[in-house]
């Protein structure tokens, strides 16, 4: 390999393993000079540790080959190490990749990890795991966690959009106590979401302001309300045209505790799971992400 050559490793998800566009982005890349390795996971925690090996073993980079959930969980075999993540967005929302201005063509996605100097982004961690993105609770988690893979294959991010239609018909407000420095709030929601970016559930503004280099965690919340008046409020978050409502807190944090009264529903980066007691914090400049160098997130 000459002295500018790269040793990438892809993880990538299985089910996108057979894609004819990464096996000619792989050959492509290898013409180049550089050494591509490729690990395909087919179980859980294979992708965390595929990474842990490849940085162990003094990759250039590791690249995580999938939707949101793969970036996830390479992120996480990444924690504590200062080994660069590039992203070739192959999911179905790809809601991180998009807002980043990550091309959603691989040959172009593999120009920024090859051109493009990483950056130091903020990571936040909930329940000591990492996550880039978002972190929602209440129906828009339900409609994720409810949505099938074959509804997200066949329909992309529309999928999604149709499962929260139906969560709306059965609203069941959950009473919670959100809490961080200077900041205390009871209340009964529907949905909040905790934004290390700006967008989620296939491209919804749930935190219009925030940044992943501001050092804060965006927390949204919204207040049960009558199933119309949630519909129309919906409409408004989708859009990002949601803060002035009169149901919906909005504040930038540090760190954030929630309290839940049962176990709640959580997405974390397209994945699900349930928990009563929430803890999340601010990883200020925690990770080294190839980012285009227009990225509206650099």
């Amino acid at each position: 390999m000459s002295d500018d050559s790269r040793q990438l490793v892809l993880v990538v998800h299985g089910a996108r393993a057979g894609a004819p566009a990464l096996r000619h982005l792989v050959s492509w890349v290898r013409g180049r000079g550089h050494r591509v390795d490729v690990r395909v996971t087919w179980e859980a925690e294979d992708a965390g540790r595929f990474t842990r090996e490849a940085a162990a073993a003094g990759a250039s980079a590791i690249v995580a080959v999938g939707g949101d959930g793969t970036v996830n969980e390479v992120l996480n075999g990444l924690a504590g190490l200062h080994v660069p993540l590039g992203i070739i967005p192959l999911g179905t929302a790809n809601d991180f990749a998009r807002q980043a201005g990550i091309p959603l063509d691989v040959d172009h996605a593999m120009d920024v990890i090859l051109r493009c100097k990483p950056a130091r982004v903020d990571a936040i961690e909930l329940n000591g795991r990492r996550f880039l993105n978002s972190s929602t609770a209440g129906v828009g988690a339900e409609a994720t966690a409810e949505t099938s893979a074959e509804s997200k294959e066949s329909l992309g991010a529309l999928a999604y959009a149709i499962t929260g239609a139906r969560k709306l018909k059965n609203l069941a407000g959950v009473d919670a106590a959100f809490s961080g420095p200077g900041f205390d709030l009871s209340c009964r929601f529907i949905a909040f979401a905790v934004g290390n970016a700006r967008r989620t559930g296939g491209g919804t503004a749930f935190t219009p302001r925030a940044s992943v280099r501001d050092g804060l965690l965006d927390l949204c919340v919204i207040e049960e309300l009558p199933r119309r008046d949630a519909a129309r409020l919906a409409l408004r978050v989708k859009r990002g045209e949601h803060l002035d409502h009169p149901a919906v807190h909005y504040v930038q944090l540090p760190s954030l505790v929630v309290d839940c009264a049962r176990d709640v529903t959580v997405n974390v980066d397209g994945e699900t799971g349930t928990a009563r007691r929430l803890e999340y914090a601010v990883r200020a400049g925690d990770v080294l992400l190839h980012l285009p160098d227009d990225s509206p997130l650099a």
